[in-house]
C-alpha cells in the first residue's frame, strides 16, 4: 500500500514539475480559446457538445486556439498532445485540433487508438473540407464546429455532415410581387405631360387676358 501511495505521489510530482518548466497551460475543458476568436455562449456549446460526445464515446477531443506561438505550429499542437494527453489513460484515444490565427495554419493531432480511423490523409482531408472554406471567412466558430462534428462522424462510422456556408452575403431574391407593366408607366408618364402642358397654356392664357384687360396688350 505504502508502494502504491509513494508511486501515485512521485507521478503527481513529475507531472508538476513537466507544466512548471513547460509554457503549455493545464487543459480546462475541451475548449481552450487563448486568442479570443469565440464568445462565452459559444465556447459552452462547444464544451457541452465535446463533453456529451466524452461521455458517449470516452473519445476526447481538445480545441486549442492561439494567436501566435514562438514554436512551429505543428510542433506546437505535437507539444500541447504530448503534454496534455488527451483521451482516456487506457483508450488513448484523444484528438487535439489546433489552430494558430496570425499564420493561418491548424493541425490535427491523434492519439494512437484512434489513427485507424483517422490517419494523417483523412484529417489533411476533413480539414481542407470543413475547416478552410470557414477559415478563410475568419467564422472561428461554425469552421470548428463543422470540423470536430466530422471527427465524431468519422470516429463513430458515420457519414460527415456537408458544409453549408451561410456567412456568405446571399442571392438577391426575386421580387414575385404585384409590377406595374411598362407600357402603363409610359402612358402615365404621357397623361402627366399632357397635364403640365395643359396647366402651362392655361396660365399663359390667363396672363394675356389680364394684360388685355389692363390694356397692356391689344388682341
Amino acid at each position: 500500500m505504502k508502494k502504491i501511495l509513494l508511486t501515485v505521489a512521485l507521478n503527481i510530482v513529475f507531472a508538476l514539475a513537466a507544466f512548471a518548466t513547460s509554457d503549455i497551460p493545464i487543459a480546462k475543458g475541451h475548449v481552450h480559446d487563448f486568442a479570443n476568436k469565440l464568445n462565452q455562449p459559444q465556447k459552452d456549446t462547444l464544451n457541452a457538445m465535446l463533453k456529451m460526445y466524452f461521455k458517449r464515446t470516452t473519445a476526447k477531443i481538445a480545441v486549442v486556439i492561439e494567436e501566435d506561438s514562438k514554436d512551429d505550429p505543428f510542433d506546437r499542437s505535437l507539444k500541447y498532445a504530448r503534454t496534455w494527453q488527451v483521451g482516456t489513460k487506457d483508450s488513448n484515444n484523444g484528438i487535439v485540433f489546433y489552430i494558430n490565427v496570425n499564420q493561418r495554419k491548424a493541425f490535427v493531432q491523434v492519439a494512437n487508438k484512434l489513427q485507424g480511423v483517422l490517419p494523417d490523409g483523412k484529417t489533411g482531408e476533413i480539414l481542407r473540407t470543413y475547416w478552410v472554406p470557414y477559415a478563410k471567412i475568419d467564422n472561428y466558430y461554425k469552421g470548428i464546429i463543422a470540423t470536430v462534428s466530422a471527427f465524431m462522424s468519422v470516429v463513430e462510422g458515420k457519414e460527415p455532415p456537408k458544409v453549408e456556408l451561410m456567412d456568405q452575403a446571399p442571392a438577391p431574391k426575386e421580387d414575385n410581387g404585384f409590377q406595374i407593366p411598362f407600357f402603363i408607366h409610359l402612358i402615365l408618364w404621357i397623361i402627366i405631360a399632357i397635364q403640365i402642358y395643359s396647366l402651362r397654356t392655361d396660365l399663359r392664357g390667363a396672363k394675356k387676358l389680364n394684360q388685355v384687360e389692363k390694356g397692356e396688350l391689344i388682341l
